[in-house]
This record gives structure tokens, sequence and C-alpha cells, in this order.
């Protein structure tokens, strides 16, 4: 199926324009609607517990000074949304159905970033979420987390600088996880599109009976996608860094992996390859848990 309908997150912060630009790159060439949401935070929240210690007059000030941030950033967003769809020329549609080109649409709703884009990105056939570009970026880990986790749809995570093409060369990280299965389902309607695609696979795989190579080939073949594989040894390096140096060595525009194949509290602990790529693919990553 193609992707028709894209959820496109946005924060009021600098990475709105990344995830603006990485849900156009992708939507122009299925002339998708790109719904672009942003979660006006409830200033309710910023007093997680309000204790007897904490005045009247003290509690009024936080609240207020809450709302006043929620309001910029909510500003902030929807200035970058409509400079994006000018920029672009990109119809504005409320609702279906949709033109035959590209259309776009202004969502807000009041709550918290998680719960708010995890109820949207479940009737979304991809999210784009932009990763944070610094420090003070308000993008979070747990917004990536909470849609990855929680919404059973494909996540797409946009580096600080996106590329400037999309899906022309396209690596799929492959050790055999239902995690990665269900990523290259989500991904076939951009392999088909794509000019190169390369499975890159540890030899360290824990999954070798699984990660048959012609197994894989033959699936794409079915589909009209010609790939070719690729082992690699990570040696001294971590494996998603030896996997990411694969990826830039071919060009690639777009990483398909599974993600959080292993428990979350054993990613915490130990780190893991979709926390190491998060934080530092250079291109967009399209993921599935």
């Amino acid at each position: 199926m193609p992707i028709k309908s894209i959820l496109a997150v946005l924060s009021g912060s600098p990475s709105d324009r990344v995830s603006l630009s990485t849900a156009y790159s992708v939507g122009k060439s299925f002339n998708s609607h790109i719904d672009a949401l942003h979660a006006h935070g409830d200033p309710r929240d910023a007093i997680p517990v309000i204790g007897e210690g904490m005045s009247g007059p003290l509690v009024e000030e936080i609240l207020q000074v809450a709302e006043r941030d929620a309001t910029t950033r909510s500003q902030r967003a929807r200035e970058a949304f409509e400079a994006w769809r000018t920029e672009h020329n990109i119809a504005l549609v409320d609702v279906p159905p949709p033109p035959a080109t590209l259309s776009c649409a202004w969502r807000e709703e009041q709550g918290s970033e998680e719960d708010v884009v995890t109820r949207r990105g479940r009737i979304a056939d991809l999210i784009v979420v932009a990763r944070p570009a610094n420090a003070k970026d308000l993008v979070t880990e747990s917004v990536v987390e909470a849609v990855l986790f929680d919404t059973g749809r494909p996540v797409m995570v946009a580096p600080p600088e996106p590329p400037a093409t999309m899906g022309e060369r396209v690596t799929i990280f492959w050790n055999g996880s239902i995690q990665v299965a269900r990523a290259i389902g989500y991904a076939m309607p951009l392999l088909r599109r794509a000019k190169d695609v390369r499975i890159v696979t540890a030899d360290e795989s824990k999954h070798a009976e699984a990660s048959s190579d012609s197994g894989l080939l033959r699936h794409f073949g079915w589909h009209g996608v010609k790939a070719t594989v690729h082992r690699f040894h990570p040696a001294a390096r971590s494996t998603a860094e030896a996997l990411m140096n694969e990826a830039y060595a071919s060009n690639t525009d777009l990483l398909v992996m599974g993600a959080f194949t292993q428990s979350r509290l054993r990613q915490m602990i130990l780190g893991g390859v979709t926390r190491k790529v998060l934080a530092e693919s250079k291109v967009p990553v399209l993921m599935a848990h």
C-alpha cells in the first residue's frame, strides 16, 4: 500500500524544519496528506505534585510561566508550518478525499506530547519525528520511544540536517528479528521506488538461521525489489557504528531497521544499536518495534 497519511510531529523547536522537510520528501512521491501535529502543553503538567509547602501564589506563578512557554512554542510551530506550506505551495485540506497532489493540515491539541502524538500516530501510515538538534531542542527521546512502543506504526526519525534525496539509496540492517521484519514491510512502498537497496548484516547476528540471504532476496523479488547483500564485521567497533559506516559508504539516504530488539531496560543499562543510531545517524531512519 502507498504511504497516504503522514503525521509530522512539531514541538516549536528548530527541529520542526527537519520534521516537515522529511515528511515532504516522503509524501511528494505518493501524493500523501501530511498532518502537522503540535501538542500544546497543559500548564498543570508543570506541577507534578502540589505539596503542602507550595503556596497558592507560587503555584499560580508556575502555571503562568508554563502557559506562556506553551503558547510561545505553539506559535513557533505554527510559523514553521506556514512557512513550509508556503514555500512548497501545498494545498491546505482538512478532510478527505484528498486532491491528486500533496496536501497538508495543521493540528493542535492540548496535552502531553507523548499522549497526543501516540493517540494520533496510531491512525497514520507513517510518523515523522526529528531527533534533537542540540541540548536545547525540545523534542525528547521519550516521544520517540512512545511512538515506537505504543502506536504499532512505523516511525521515521530525521537527523538534524536532512539529506538532499530520500529513499533513492536504502540500507536495511537485517538481523532476522521480528522488529526489522515489520520495518521492511512498512518500508516496501519506498523500497519499490529505490534505485539501490543494500541488505547489511553482521556476522555476529544471533539469528543466523533467520537471516537467510537467499530467502530475503527471494521475498524482495516477489515485490519487484532488486537488492544486494553485504556482510560486515564489527570487530573493535560497536555494531551500530559499523552499521552506520556501511550505510555512509554507499551514500545511503535512508536506513531501515528494527527498534529495541532487546528489552528497554537492557538497552538503558547496556546501551544498544537502537539508541546509538537514534543519537548519531546522519540519515533518516525508518524504524518499527
